[in-house]
C-alpha cells in the first residue's frame, strides 16, 4: 500500500512575510542601507553640534527643540532618500537585472511579491524615521527635561508620508524601464519638481496645492508650531504703481493625512496593475 503526502502551500500572508523578510536582507546586505544611514548621521551630527558651533545655546523650549529635528530641510530630506533608494528601482530592477526570469516563474503571485516589497521598503525607510525620532526624543529629554507630544504627531505624519513617497516611487519604478532612470525621477520629482511647483503655483499663483504630496508633507513640520499657522498674503509694491501679491499656503493636518493615504492607496494599487501586466522581454 502507497502513500502519497500532499504538500500545504503557504498561504498569500506567509508567503508576504517570507518576500519582506528576504527583502530585508537583501537591503541589508547592500550599501544603499549603508549609505542611508550614514546621511541620517549626518544630519543628526549637524543638527545636534551646529549651535554650540555657533556659539549659540540651544533652544530650552521641548516644542522649540524638538523643532529643529522636523525641519523640512532635513527630515524631508531623509525621506525622500531613503523612498528613493528602496522603492524607485524595486519594479524596475527586476527586469533590468533578470532576476524575473528566477523569480516570476515560482507558484507565487504578483500581488504577493509587490506586498512583499513594498512592506520591506516601508520598514527600512520607516526604521529610519523611527531612528530620527528616537534620537530627537532622547536629546529632548537631555536638554529640556522632557519631549513635546507634538512629537508624536509629527512623527506619525512622518511615517504616513513616508508610506505615500514609497507608493510613488514604486509607481514610477513599475512605469520606467531603467533603474537609474527610475532613481533619478523619483528623487527629482519629490525633492525638487513637485516643490517647485508648489511654490510657483501656490505663493506666486494664489493656487493653494492642496494635493501636491510635497505640499501636504510640510505638515510633518507644521504640526511643530503652536497656534498651527494660517494662510495669508502680502503686497509688495514692485514699482510703477505695480504691485505683487505673495501668497503663504499651510496644509491642514486633517487634508494632509488624507491626501497622503490617498497617495499611498492610489499609486500602490497603479503599480499592482502595471506590475502584474509587464512581462520579462528580452
Amino acid at each position: 500500500m502507497t502513500t502519497t503526502s500532499k504538500r500545504i502551500l503557504p498561504s498569500d500572508m506567509r508567503q508576504v512575510m517570507l518576500v519582506t523578510r528576504y527583502d530585508i536582507y537583501k537591503h541589508l546586505r547592500s550599501k544603499r542601507l549603508l549609505g542611508l544611514l550614514i546621511v541620517e548621521a549626518l544630519l543628526l551630527v549637524l543638527i545636534l553640534a551646529l549651535p554650540p558651533l555657533l556659539g549659540n545655546e540651544y533652544n530650552h523650549n521641548p516644542d522649540g527643540f524638538f523643532s529643529s529635528f522636523t525641519n523640512a530641510n532635513t527630515i524631508n530630506l531623509l525621506i525622500v532618500i531613503g523612498a528613493t533608494l528602496f522603492a524607485g528601482d524595486a519594479i524596475v530592477s527586476e527586469y533590468q537585472n533578470r532576476t524575473g526570469y528566477l523569480i516570476f516563474p515560482n507558484p507565487v503571485k504578483k500581488s504577493v511579491l509587490f506586498a512583499g516589497k513594498f512592506l520591506a521598503s516601508v520598514i527600512i525607510v520607516g526604521g529610519a524615521v523611527l531612528i530620527w525620532y528616537g534620537v530627537g526624543a532622547v536629546s529632548g529629554v537631555a536638554v529640556t527635561g522632557s519631549v513635546t507630544v507634538l512629537a508624536l504627531y509629527s512623527l506619525l505624519l512622518a511615517l504616513l508620508y513616508s508610506i505615500a513617497c514609497i507608493g510613488l516611487g514604486f509607481f514610477i519604478s513599475a512605469l520606467m524601464k531603467g533603474s537609474t532612470g527610475a532613481l533619478v525621477f523619483t528623487f527629482a520629482l519629490l525633492f525638487m519638481i513637485l516643490p517647485i511647483v508648489d511654490a510657483t503655483v501656490g505663493a506666486v499663483g494664489g493656487v493653494k496645492p492642496e494635493v501636491s504630496l510635497t505640499f501636504v508633507g510640510g505638515a510633518v513640520d507644521y504640526v511643530m508650531q503652536t497656534p498651527y499657522p494660517v494662510d495669508g498674503s502680502q503686497t509688495i509694491p514692485i514699482g510703477e504703481g505695480q504691485n505683487l501679491t505673495m501668497y503663504s499656503w499651510y496644509p491642514s493636518v486633517a487634508n494632509s493625512v488624507i491626501v497622503m493615504l490617498g497617495y499611498a492607496l492610489v499609486f500602490s494599487a497603479l503599480t499592482l496593475v502595471l506590475f502584474k501586466r509587464r512581462e520579462m522581454v528580452g
